[in-house]
Formats: C-alpha cells, structure tokens, sequence
C-alpha cells in the first residue's frame, strides 16, 4: 500500500525479511527513520525550527533468538540510541509518542526519567540522542533554535539524522527573497497546496518548499534586497527613539564596497592566444550576488568557474556597428556573498596569423561598488616563438620573482614578461615571431648488441637485442645482407609479429608499443634468424677467416655490442673492422629475456664423427631440430619473396620465444656513435686445433 502523502510505501513483513536476509552483511537493522518533517521559520537572531520524526525500533531480540550472541531475559537487548540533531541547535521543548501493537499511545517529556519502557533525549559528544528502551514506534517532536551562520542572517546549517524522505518547509520574513535549500528539489504540490490557502497572507515573507534525499545536513541560504534591510532597521531605530521621547535621527545607509585584484595570463601559441583570469573580489561592506566584467569584442569566453554560480552571460550592450558597442560578461550567484569571492575565467583569442603584432585584451569589472582594481600580468609561450614587447601604457614591468603565487601556479611554461597594473584599461602590444621549426631526433638506439653462434659444421644463428627510445617511428626497419630464417622476434619479452617489404626484403619490426608514452622509458627488440649459408671449414689446413656484416638499421647508433661464439679449440687473431676488438666490455650490453625452453630437457643424439674437429653434433644442430616449428618465415638473398618454406613454418604468425646457444668461447668486439645505415664490419683470421672425437 503507498501512502501518497507521506510518500511512505508498506510491504509485508515476510518480503521485507527476505530481502534483508538476502543481503551479503546480514546485518540486522535496529532502527529505521522513516520520514523528517522541517518548519523553519527566519527570526530575530536565531530560526526557529520544528522537527518532527517517525521512528521505528526494531526487536531484533526476537528476530535473532536462535543467535547465541543475543543475551537471554531482560531488556538490554531492546535499548538503542539514536542520533538525532547537532548541539549547535538548543532544544526549546520536545514530545516524543509511544506507539505499541495494540495502538495504545503514552507520552514521555525528555526531561523526565522512567523504566526499560520509557524514552529519553539526551547529550552525548556533539549531537543530541533519543535512547529508547522499548521496541515499537515513536513520535518525535523537537523545537530548536538555531543560530545564523553571519552576523548578516541570511544563512543558516543544522546537521539532521540519516533520513531517505526529509520535507522541509522555509520561511524568510522579506518579500522576494532568494531561498537555496542545498542538494534539495523543489515539492511542487506542498508549494501549491499552501499557496491555494495562504497565498493572500504571503505579502510580508517568502517561502519554499523542498524535498530532501539521504542528506545529513540541511543547510539554507538566501539573499534579499539590501533597501528593505536599511529601512527595516531605520523603523526599528525610529520606533525605539520614539518610545525614548528622542528625536529621530536619519539613517546613513552603508553602500558596498568591493576592492577587485586581477591575476591574468596570457599564453601564446600558433595563431591563438589562451587568456586565463583569476578574478578576486574583496568585499568590504555589502553583499554581492551579480558580478559585471566588460571584455573585447574578439575574446571567446569559454569557461567561467566560481562558487554558487546560477549562471554566466554575454550581453550585448550596443549594435555591432555602433561605436559605443560593448560586451558585458554577466554571473550570477545563486546567493550573496558578503567577505571574498573568487572567479576563474577561461577565454582565446585567435591571432589571425602566427607572427606579427598582438594587442594584449583587457578585463574591466564594473560596478559602483567597485572602488579599486589591480592586478599582475604574465606572458608565456606554448611554441617555439619569439615574443617581444613593443609598448604599453598603465602597466609596469615586474622581475617574475614578484609575480604573486597564485599566478605562477596558472603558468605551464616558463613566464617570459611579467607587468603589474594599478588601472584596468592597460595597453600591451607584443611581436610575436614564429621561427623555422628544426628537425629533431624522435627515435634511437640507446644500445644494440650482436650475438653470433657457430657450430662445427659451419651453422650460425645470430640474435639481435636493441634499446629503442622512440615517440613516433612506427617500424624498425632491418636490412640483411644474406638469406636467412626469422626464428623468433619479441617486443619487451612479448612476441611480435613482423613483415617484410615487397621488392626489397627488408624486415619490418613495429616498434610503437601501445600505453607508453614516456620517451624516457626505452623498449627491447629481440630477434632471432638463421643464417641459411654455411661457413666452410678446411679440414686440411684447420685455417680460415670470418668476416660478419651485422644488418643496416635505419635508426643511428648509441654504442654497438658483438659477441662471436666459437667452437672450443678454435683460436681468433689479426682483428679487422669498424667494431674494435677488447677484452671485456665497457658498459653491459642488453641482454636476453629468459629463455622458456631448457636445452637440457632436449633428447640425446647418437654420436656420429662429423667433418670439422670429429666433434659431436653440436648443440645449435640440435636446438634447431627441436625449434624447427618455429621458424615462420625464411628469406633468400637472391630473392625475398618472403616465402614460407615447408614443414611448421608459417606466415604471419605470432612466432614463440627462442633462446639461441651458447659455448664458453667468445671473443668480443665494441663501438660507439654509429649510424645504423652504414656497414657494421668485423672479422678475423681463425685456426683450429686438432682434437680427438669423443665416444
């Protein structure tokens, strides 16, 4: 059944206990507030509210019997507190109404003491509580004073218990006031229901009526007209000097005074200039609730930000073609203010070009109450351009150290020209020159290293690491001068999948990782390839030489790493090339993600004499009969079709993770500030020694 009044909806109880035992706490619910009723009613000093409370106390005792939680006889288990009202409000008289099953009702004062049944408000830190010591229903009535929040009574704040259905009705004692009732909406029907009876008696006051959510404060302010204040207090004087037999003396009314300071910077880019105002009123006497700021017919306000704002305008005072033409900006408040007021303003201002002269617009409040404006003035650059002042008037030139804090904050680049004004109506005419832009390095290799296996039977597989700074190239491109497989190619320990460039054979490796924006945090490419053509050894002479060519990269380069696996017994000397020879590294080279296949887990081969050293197949022979179904795609020198050759290789794959293999003997070389398009040489005379096959 729903109660259209109240707004209250019953349900059975049954529903009511399946739905609260369905929840995930569980929690039993002790008490329930189920409507708030609100009369305040504006007088001399303090406003006087009435507060009325439907309240329902729950026996959770018998709800939770079978709970062993629950202490057995008595009535400890039935007395609760709740909270009700902040003690910044004096309670002027309360009654609080017991409803039991049988509808009987009993009455209890707050002030008055009683057994396990009776109910009692009292204090208890900051707030006021009803203890209740009987489960049933109960009527709380309460009437309050509550003191203004100013001494300009016209505000006020009351903290009130947790409540979904709140009805408040407010009463201000001055015709055509402005009632703000925060977070609440307005009770079309109550409003029209009292107009209907007491629209007649309503000359002397205003009222509203409004709805509150789950609130816990319900504040009000309003604003009035300040000559209804002056002659109410004038009448007021009057009649208390009447009373005295005095004469009467006129009343001086007090006009507002406001003292205005301007916080204002002016941010120059390519062809448009971004205007941010920091508007501060200091008002010293008065209230103010309408805000008038003149502005230049080519600014476009964009944003205006402040307290209470009802909402902002542009007034067009006079025709476009008129000469006395103006534009008025205009904010209202959905209350006065009668101390500080701050407002932020967001404005452009297009440059037509992106160099020649700039006259810098002025901000002008306006207002009789205005007695004083002053401000700062800042100039910053977003772009690469040159700006120079080539005359003012009314302003003086500041050192940036000056500049209040409050305008330092507004800047996102350094302050250029900073002015100080003491009249709004300054001049500023700046040059603003664009230069060439120049062209700057957006990607780079911070490290590469170059890792080479040879096996005995001339095999080789190499791998490729690389450090990449980067902010917008797209792909690495790669270029390799033999035929090759790609084994295996990872981004940052993540497989990525590569291309190839028809008709010229360059792989392609993306390089753009996707959430990294940070220049500063670089990222490691991993490739893995084949090199197709075998090394020939002279089993004879046990010499021979080895010339490696690392692939182009069209990226320069920090500082290049190599490093030769060799067979054991084999001997390098008579180093040649553009990489250097050393014996150990001077800074450690990228290395390689962790492996995620174990070279010892792989099965053993039958031991067969092979050409070179009579040595057992060597372990790149087999890693590259296990890793077979890794390879996706191999590429002729002759020709790069990027072809696919047969077994498990695949084309436009995700490829897997490949670790190559390693001996205990390496030879290494180093260079650093390389370009990468240029040949990466480095070789050397080799001979072997003789060594006897193992069996």
């Amino acid at each position: 059944m729903t109660d259209k009044i109240n707004g209250e909806i019953e349900i059975p109880y049954s529903l009511f206990k399946s739905i609260e035992l369905g929840s995930e706490k569980n929690i039993p619910l002790k008490y329930l507030i189920s409507h708030a009723n609100y009369s305040c009613i504006c007088k001399d000093s303090f406003v006087l509210v009435e507060c009325e409370y439907q309240i329902r106390v729950f026996d959770h005792i018998e709800r939770n019997k079978n709970l062993s939680s629950v202490v057995k006889g008595g009535n400890e288990g039935h007395k609760e507190s709740i909270q009700l009202i902040s003690q910044k409000a004096t309670i002027l008289n309360s009654t609080i109404k017991y409803l039991k099953n049988n509808n009987h009702h009993h009455h209890h004062q707050h002030h008055h003491s009683g057994d396990d049944g009776d109910a009692i408000i009292l204090t208890s830190g900051t707030y006021y509580y009803l203890h209740t010591g009987t489960p049933g229903r109960y009527n709380v009535k309460l009437e309050l004073s509550v003191p203004y929040l100013t001494v300009k009574e016209a505000g006020m704040d009351l903290s009130i218990p947790q409540c979904s259905n709140n009805s408040v009705y407010f009463r201000v004692p001055h015709v055509d006031a402005n009632i703000k009732i925060f977070n609440s909406f307005i009770d079309t029907q109550s409003l029209l229901n009292w107009s209907e009876k007491n629209g007649k008696e309503s000359n002397n006051y205003t009222v509203t009526f409004v709805k509150l959510a789950n609130e816990l404060s319900l504040k009000a302010q309003w604003t009035i007209n300040e000559d209804f204040i002056s002659n109410k207090i004038s009448l007021k004087n009057a009649d208390e000097n009447n009373n005295n037999n005095q004469i009467v003396q006129p009343k001086v009314v007090v006009k507002p005074n406001v003292i205005v300071s301007q916080n204002i910077l002016c941010s120059i880019g390519e062809g448009l200039l971004l205007l941010k105002y920091k508007v501060d009123y200091k008002i010293i006497a008065g209230t103010l609730s309408l805000f008038n700021i003149q502005i230049e017919d080519n600014v476009n306000i964009i944003s205006v930000d402040g307290k209470a704002i009802k909402r902002w305008e542009i007034i067009e005072l006079e025709r476009m073609e008129s000469p006395k033409h103006k534009r008025m900006l205009q904010i209202q408040l959905d209350y006065g203010f009668d101390t500080n007021y701050s407002i932020d303003i967001n404005g452009e201002y297009s440059m037509k070009d992106t160099s020649g002269e700039l006259n810098i617009p002025s901000m002008i409040c306006k207002g009789d109450e205005i007695s004083r404006q002053r401000g700062f003035l800042g100039v910053e650059a977003r772009t690469n351009v040159e700006i120079s002042d080539i005359g003012n008037d009314v302003l003086s030139v500041v050192d940036v150290r000056e500049l209040p804090v409050e305008l330092c904050k507004m800047a996102n680049h350094p302050i250029l020209l900073s002015y100080k004004f003491l009249e709004p109506h300054f001049q500023l005419k700046l040059r603003v020159k664009r230069n060439l832009d120049c062209a700057v390095l957006v990607s780079i290799v911070e490290e590469m290293s170059w890792v080479t296996t040879v096996s005995y039977s001339g095999k080789m597989i190499h791998q490729m690491i690389l450090n990449i700074k980067n902010t917008q190239k797209q792909f690495l491109k790669v270029q390799i001068g033999f035929g090759y497989e790609v084994w295996s190619c990872m981004m940052d320990g993540e497989p990525c999948k590569p291309s190839i460039i028809e008709g010229d054979g360059a792989l392609l490796i993306p390089i753009l990782k996707p959430g990294v924006f940070d220049q500063n945090t670089p990222i490691k490419i991993e490739i893995v390839i084949l090199q197709e053509e075998l090394h020939q050894f002279n089993e004879k002479t046990r010499k021979g030489k080895f010339n490696f060519i690392i692939p182009k990269i069209d990226l320069p380069l920090r500082a290049c790493f190599a490093t030769v696996y060799l067979p054991q017994g084999t001997i390098a000397s008579k180093f040649n090339g553009v990489l250097k020879q050393v014996s150990y590294f001077s800074s450690t080279p990228p290395s390689a993600s962790q492996p995620t296949l174990n070279i010892n887990n792989l099965p053993q081969t039958k031991n067969r004499s092979r050409g070179f050293g009579n040595r057992n197949d060597s372990v790149c022979e087999i890693y590259q009969e296990k890793s077979k179904a890794s390879s996706f795609m191999s590429v002729k020198k002759s020709a790069y079709n990027g072809g696919g050759g047969g077994g498990n290789k695949r084309i436009g794959v995700v490829p897997v993770f490949v670790d190559i293999p390693k001996t205990t003997h390496s030879y290494y070389f180093e260079q650093i500030l390389l370009s990468g398009d240029k040949d990466l040489s480095f070789g050397f005379d080799y001979k072997s020694l003789k060594q006897k096959a193992r069996r």
